[in-house]
């Protein structure tokens, strides 16, 4: 499959910048609060195994983007290998999630943070403002906005190294008594939300073609990058958890600032502030809007949604028309008024429901390329990769049911569902469009 469009080439700094930018950030600084209520003390715990099946069922997505480095992998490798319209779907239902659930819970996240510092900023304005920040800064190409992911990312580390060593000196091991008290149903129910704060891995997949050396950047990033992540949450939700009393943390609306107020001074505090709780959201939001535009563009590529989607701007390959689009479902997204655990709840499940079809590609990819395969730097043999789709499909199946369940709302629940139904609808709508044209579905091999 052509490639060509894309001439900027990042290596496994940046590459690695991007992953750790998306992992780091919603997850620690949203889901904190929001996870306690459900395991009590075992946070830690439930951030530890986390990972596990994340990392697990990541693996196959490394071996594609080893094998066979494409833009849009997300979209492109089950649409070539499982179903075009189990494909189309997913990136559908991930792109509605993502920019009508995930942004908007970000920036707002975001603002609520920086009023710890100025009580009087209006939140709304200033989350539309740092919304059209990072999309003036991505119209202007991948590799500046790469950069300043790094740039941001290291600041961020540093506070949150500040904040853990901070508390680490005020721990209080009663405040850990009790540790399963809330159950293993709850503890089960917070690592299916905390599974979601690993998910952003994934997305480097979708650089593959503009990746140097993707065969092995892409699985050297995913091992550099869970590591760091895991020991940082793990850390940060321990300094939470051992610091401040539950009442505290069940009824702050933001436990981890309260926790960093009492623990640090107040220069470290206001550089927390800025350093960790608010880059760690940006550097998220930065990577959404990095990689948020690929797998959309293969599809515009394979004539599923109208040409005019996919232009691009010349010299830097920036597809300004998706960008913009992503720009204003967000803004749609800021001023809806929905809470911010529904905003989670969708970006969970759409992060779940993208992940599957890729896996179902990963499974059968040996038979239906074995040249590709054969020639990968890294490579599953067939009891791994069985194993590694297996744990993956589960956890999509299991978790997302769970979160279903727990949105407690069937307006909230229909509405999900009515995100996955509209893709289906709009791929045969345009289907049948094009077959009143005389035209079809472009879509050639890998």
């Amino acid at each position: 499959m052509d490639q060509g469009m894309f001439k900027t080439k990042i290596g496994l700094p940046l590459v690695s910048f991007i992953i750790l930018g998306m992992m780091l950030g919603g997850g620690i600084f949203v889901y904190t609060g929001l996870v306690y209520e459900m395991t009590g003390p075992a946070l830690p715990l439930a951030f530890g195994i986390a990972v596990i099946p994340v990392f697990i069922s990541m693996l196959p997505l490394a071996m594609l983007g080893a094998a066979a480095p494409i833009s849009g992998a997300n979209y492109v490798y089950p649409s070539r290998m499982v179903s075009p319209v189990l494909a189309f779907s997913g990136v559908w239902v991930y792109a509605l999630a993502s920019f009508f659930g995930q942004i908007p819970l970000y920036v707002i996240a975001t603002g609520k943070y920086l009023q710890t510092i100025f009580p009087d900023l209006p939140l709304v304005p200033v989350a539309i403002g740092i919304l059209t920040f990072f999309f003036l800064i991505n119209l202007l190409g991948i590799k500046l906005a790469a950069q300043i992911q790094g740039i941001l990312l290291l600041s961020l580390l540093v506070a949150l190294l500040i904040f853990s060593f901070g508390s680490f000196d005020n721990l209080d091991t009663n405040l850990f008594t009790g540790f399963f008290d809330k159950g293993a149903g709850s503890i089960v129910l917070g690592v299916g939300l905390l599974t979601f704060t690993y998910f952003g891995a994934n997305g480097i997949i979708e650089l593959g073609s503009e990746i140097k050396n993707p065969g092995k950047t892409i699985p050297r990033a995913f091992f550099i990058a869970f590591p760091i992540v895991t020991i940082l949450y793990i850390a940060v939700a321990t300094g939470t958890v051992g610091t401040l009393s539950p009442d505290a943390i069940v009824t702050s609306e933001d436990p981890l600032i309260q926790a960093a107020n009492g623990n640090l001074s107040r220069g470290f505090f206001v550089f927390f502030i800025f350093g960790g709780a608010v880059l760690a959201l940006l550097t998220t939001l930065n990577a959404l809007f990095i990689i948020g535009t690929r797998s959309l563009l293969m599809i515009v590529k394979d004539n599923l949604l109208p040409q005019w989607l996919g232009k691009l701007s010349k010299g830097k390959q920036v597809p300004y028309v998706l960008l913009t689009l992503i720009w204003l479902l967000s803004i749609l997204g800021v001023i809806s008024g929905f809470s911010l655990e529904t905003f989670a709840s969708f970006a969970a499940l759409g992060g779940l429901v993208i992940f599957f079809p890729i896996l179902l590609a990963a499974r059968v990819f040996p038979k239906k390329y074995p040249e590709l395969y054969a020639k990968s730097g890294f490579r599953l043999t067939q009891f791994w990769l069985n194993f590694t789709v297996g744990v993956g499909v589960l956890m999509v199946l299991f978790f997302g049911l769970i979160i279903l369940v727990d949105m407690g709302s069937i307006v909230k629940s229909g509405l999900f569902l009515i995100f996955i139904l509209s893709g289906v609808l709009v791929f045969y709508l345009r289907k049948k469009y094009l077959a009143a044209k005389g035209e079809t579905i472009n879509i050639t091999k890998l």
